[in-house]
């Protein structure tokens, strides 16, 4: 068992509510705000991704490892560093959890060890697959569909999906499309949702076929895509520098109608509100940034206000 280190921040109100905490990875520790007090674990660490499920909250910590948090508020690393590959992404599914990693290779955990998937590595299109700077691909983001299906995402190389847990994969969009996070949306079986490059990307038929959507933002390029009820909310910026980043929403079921957030926010963000910084619950929406700001709403991303800031670099978040 791994000790951890726990410092209390702060008592006061913090703008999350009785039932769901807000648990914050940054560049110095996971941050964890509940209604009335926020406080800090795993202090000194860097909190790359998270991930809740039924038996705890799993982490990808300093990029290397993947760490547990059970119940009682327990650590314990269950996956140490792996053959000096980075940890990207982590999806809990069904007493399994799966890890996507650099150089584009995807990992079980499972009973405690470790079982690389090799039908992953041997996908059709994989040798297509890039970086604009010329390096190896990563795995970037993964979903799970209600059906089963998994869904992984390679930057750049589009998004895979499984339909036998992981026994062989399918390329399914347009890997030009230089996608940067996939998620399905919960109560809408074959919804599967993407950010990318030139915009939203939709499927409703568990990715068979896509459609994007641009219209009225002002800059294709998207980082972060949540679910909000039957809000859809990106993150835009006029590219990988992330200049003139901002938040947009539109209706699920009505492409073509995306509204800039604008009430409660600065007019623009000069850092991309990356992969893993924006997430929803209901109609409850958050997204912290590079600076270590926190923003809120509570009207499916309607209005926004601050709630939190002068934390460190923030690099994920999730409702746990």
């Amino acid at each position: 068992m791994t000790e951890f280190v726990q410092q209390k921040i702060a008592s006061k109100e913090t703008g999350v509510n009785q039932e769901h905490s807000l648990t914050v990875g940054t560049s110095a520790g996971l941050v964890w705000f509940t209604a009335s007090q926020q406080w800090m674990e795993l202090e000194g660490h860097s909190i790359t991704a998270i991930a809740p499920s039924l038996n705890g909250l799993w982490a990808v910590v300093d990029g290397e490892s993947v760490w547990h948090r059970d119940s009682e508020g327990e650590w314990q690393v269950v996956a140490p560093s792996i053959q000096d590959l980075q940890l990207n992404c982590i999806q809990p599914l069904s007493g399994k959890v799966l890890v996507g990693t650099s150089n584009a290779h995807l990992f079980w955990i499972v009973d405690g060890g470790i079982e690389f998937i090799q039908s992953f590595d041997t996908a059709q299109g994989r040798d297509e697959w890039y970086t604009p700077w010329g390096g190896l691909p990563d795995v970037r983001s993964m979903a799970g569909g209600q059906s089963g299906e998994l869904y992984a995402n390679v930057h750049v190389g589009g998004i895979l999906r499984s339909q036998d847990r992981g026994r062989s994969w399918q390329p399914t969009i347009d890997l030009h499309w230089d996608v940067h996070q996939v998620i399905t949306v919960p109560d809408r079986p074959g919804v599967v949702l993407a950010a990318t490059a030139e915009g939203l990307a939709t499927s409703t038929d568990r990715g068979d076929t896509w459609s994007l959507d641009r219209a009225n933002l002002h800059s294709t390029y998207s980082r972060a895509v949540a679910i909000c009820g039957e809000t859809v909310l990106i993150s835009t910026s006029s590219g990988p520098s992330g200049a003139k980043a901002a938040i947009y929403r539109r209706s699920l079921d009505r492409a073509g109608t995306f509204e800039k957030c604008d009430r409660g926010l600065p007019q623009w963000f000069s850092h991309n509100i990356d992969t893993g910084s924006l997430v929803a619950l209901k109609d409850r929406t958050v997204f912290g940034t590079s600076k270590g700001q926190i923003f809120l709403s509570e009207d499916a991303g309607l209005t926004w206000k601050q709630f939190a800031s002068d934390l460190p670099p923030i690099h994920c978040l999730n409702f746990s």
